[in-house]
């Protein structure tokens, strides 16, 4: 008995001892670390965004595209309206250079969709 009472002090002793380094050590290992962006998280974040920059390519796409039909409609309406057939004017011939650099624009726009 007098060994099981003496080895209880001790362990008491120790424990007190070491009790506010030990606690902090068991707070840290205990404490869960807040959320942050790992890997599980990144493809779903990463999609999320690829999403958005598709929709708002999308959406530019249709714009460019309403914007070509208006220069196209213009352009009809210059040339059918132009009274000489030898002579173009030159506002047409600038709206058919924007015409073209913008269906370009385009192009390239729905390659990359």
């Amino acid at each position: 008995m007098k060994y099981g009472c003496g080895v209880g002090i001790l362990l008491f002793a120790i424990l007190t001892a070491a009790g506010p380094a030990a606690e902090a050590q068991r707070g840290r290992l205990g404490r869960r670390q807040p959320p942050s962006i790992t890997d599980d998280m990144a493809p779903s974040t990463s999609r999320s965004l690829s999403r958005k920059m598709l929709k708002a390519s999308y959406e530019q796409l249709q714009k460019d595209v309403q914007q070509l039909s208006d220069l196209a409609d213009q352009l009809k309406e210059q040339v059918t309206t132009t009274d000489d057939e030898d002579v173009l004017s030159l506002s047409g011939v600038k709206k058919a250079e924007e015409i073209e650099k913008l269906a370009k624009k385009i192009q390239n726009r729905m390659k990359n969709l």
